[in-house]
């Protein structure tokens, strides 16, 4: 068994506090003790004390625990006070033990039940918040400022002073040449004339050889010893009793281990590698054809020997200039390309995000989509 730790309760009829668990009556106003609750100063139920944290517990000595009983006090059913498990009477009332059968536990069970009933019983009023405007006065203008700077975002830049000074065009056709090309690999295109074949290195795979013992380092979680923490009981009787528990403390232990290391050689492989030659289109010359007006044109040319026409590609541009006689240039479809011509005044919306701009009415609603050049 523990030791034994002195105990306190506190008067429910005059308030003294910290009265000692072996006085049996109040010094303040005499009342006998009868439902109250032990417990220890500087502590709280269910606390745990460590093996250095035990400095101001107040211990019973050896000669003083061995007049203490073991059991808790009983509670006398007649003047509702507690008595040592070593009286046959009532120190209060003279009444005898057989006539009561509750104990210290009992009643603190009872008492216990008789709170919570009435903490049951008691309304359930909520208390009124005052409420406060202010948060929601700032969360409305933090919501409005998004919006205002979304709307901003994307909204549109209509210009309106604008003036096309010029149009360009420009097509051009590639013309590939078909050239022959001295390659190698380890398959034969179709079409290659093959000029020679060998044997060479292509790769090399890992073969196990077998193993070598190789020493490593471990660790792992080992139990190193034991250390002893503290929780106290109520007896029941105005002492504590000190209840001791053992907790394991672990270390890292380090140690070394023999495996065995696969070892591996690199074995070469080989293949057919081969060597041809390959008539392949590539592109060569271009022919171009262009101009500032809606005349357009490919551009005429003749094949010579080994061509072929390739890839056709062409773009449509056109110049504005505002009143500031500053310029641009902006690239757009060949069909909205032709309804342009040189002194059209026309208006180009543009959003703040700096997405592509367009050709618009002076409303801001979208013709065309062009891209800026310059």
């Amino acid at each position: 068994m523990g030791k034994l730790v002195m105990g306190y309760w506190d008067c429910p009829v005059c308030g003294t506090k910290e009265i000692r668990g072996d006085v049996q009556n109040c010094p303040a106003c005499g009342r006998a003790r009868g439902d109250v609750k032990f417990y220890m100063k500087n502590y709280t139920e269910g606390e745990i004390r460590e093996e250095n944290e035990r400095g101001d517990i107040e211990y019973l000595s050896e000669d003083e625990a061995k007049y203490v009983s073991k059991n808790p006090d009983w509670y006398c059913s007649f003047c509702n006070s507690l008595n040592s498990d070593n009286a046959e009477y009532c120190s209060n009332c003279g009444s005898s033990r057989k006539d009561s059968e509750s104990n210290y536990f009992d009643q603190l069970k009872k008492r216990k039940e008789r709170e919570e009933a009435e903490l049951a019983a008691q309304p359930h009023t909520a208390v009124p918040q005052k409420s406060s405007k202010k948060p929601l006065f700032i969360l409305a203008l933090v919501v409005l400022a998004i919006i205002l700077l979304f709307s901003w975002m994307n909204g549109n830049k209509t210009a309106g002073d604008l003036k096309v000074t010029a149009l360009n065009w420009v097509r051009n056709i590639n013309i590939e040449k078909n050239i022959q090309y001295s390659e190698s690999g380890w398959a034969l295109p179709a079409g290659a004339e093959l000029v020679d074949q060998k044997e060479e290195y292509h790769h090399s795979d890992s073969v196990l050889t077998g193993y070598i013992p190789r020493e490593v380092e471990r660790s792992r979680r080992v139990l190193d010893h034991y250390e002893t923490y503290y929780t106290y009981e109520d007896m029941g009787n105005g002492y504590m009793q000190e209840v001791p528990h053992e907790r394991p403390v672990y270390k890292t232990e380090y140690y070394t281990e023999t495996i065995d290391e696969p070892v591996y050689a690199q074995v070469p492989r080989y293949a057919t590698k081969y060597y041809y030659t390959i008539w392949r289109w590539s592109p060569g010359r271009d022919v171009t054809s262009s101009g500032d007006n809606h005349e357009t044109a490919w551009p005429e040319y003749t094949l010579e020997e080994n061509e072929r026409e390739g890839k056709r590609s062409e773009a449509y541009s056109f110049t504005v200039t505002n009143s500031k006689g500053e310029t641009a240039e902006y690239r757009l479809a060949e069909k909205d390309w032709m309804n342009l011509n040189a002194g059209d005044s026309i208006f180009i919306t543009a959003k703040r995000t700096g997405a592509e701009p367009y050709i618009s009415d002076e409303k801001g609603n979208k013709i065309a989509d062009i891209v800026q050049i310059r």
